[in-house]
């Protein structure tokens, strides 16, 4: 083993530890030592993207991917990159790659998922989360993403429904799961039911025009002017306000 090799190991370890900045200094020892040794590379580019540094993790990422077969992560980084650089045919063509079953480990789904939807891959994407959701069915995001991802690609209501309600069932505290089951019933005409969901979150918690909108309607159908009411002061306050993104708005 040679003392590039060593700092790899130890590179690598502190890179798993989360100490990043350690172990981007181990691997600039090593990459002194070996400046082409592939693990090195992979380990400075994923420490320097983790530390906010795009630029350099892109270079060492893509010089160590001209030397070997990138690991799932670094390949995952690197077509992050590629998006964020606007490099949308080389990230596409990662995605693919690490899309196909048995290519990507499971605790990269998630992320893999994110990248294919940023990407408009809607399709994959919901693959993704579907492949994550059978072998973790207890990780409500998953059930969220296909849900997010169904009303992508046009699915039925129901089917969009069924994926909600399995999140809710799973994590009833997170609003953006709940908001979503509601707007989803409130339009397949179950305003009533829509209602009972969105009542107990507080209104500041509601930050979407869209969202409100459609929940203020099943309010006024239900005849719950309550919430009626609730509903159509909260809009007022946000009206000219952009939605967050999915992790706030089903619709987004």
């Amino acid at each position: 083993m040679t003392s590039a090799d060593c700092l790899y190991r130890i590179a690598a370890e502190r890179f798993d530890e989360g100490e990043f900045a350690n172990a981007l200094r181990a691997a600039h020892d090593g990459l002194r030592r070996d400046r082409y040794h592939p693990g090195l590379l992979q380990v400075y580019g994923l420490a320097s993207f983790r530390l906010g540094n795009p630029p350099v993790a892109l270079e060492a990422l893509e010089t160590a991917s001209a030397v070997g077969p990138l690991d799932p992560l670094a390949r995952l980084a690197l077509a992050e990159l590629h998006l964020l650089g606007g490099w949308r045919r080389s990230a596409a063509a990662a995605l693919r790659f690490l899309a196909e079953p048995g290519r990507c480990p499971t605790p990269l789904l998630a992320d893999l998922a994110r990248l294919c939807g940023a990407l408009g891959a809607h399709r994959a994407a919901f693959k993704v989360c579907r492949r994550l959701a059978r072998l973790r069915s207890w990780y409500h995001p998953a059930h969220y993403g296909m849900a997010y991802y169904s009303a992508k690609l046009k699915r039925p209501p129901a089917r969009v429904i069924r994926h909600l309600r399995v999140a809710h069932t799973l994590a009833p505290g997170v609003i953006p799961y709940r908001v979503a089951l509601a707007g989803a019933l409130a339009d397949t005409g179950r305003a009533a039911e829509a209602c009972d969901l969105v009542r107990p979150v507080p209104a500041e918690a509601l930050g979407c025009p869209g969202c409100l909108g459609r929940l203020l309607r099943a309010a006024t159908a239900a005849g719950d002017a309550d919430l009626e009411a609730r509903l159509r002061a909260r809009l007022n306050d946000v009206r000219d306000r952009r939605c967050g993104g999915p992790s706030e708005c089903f619709e987004a």
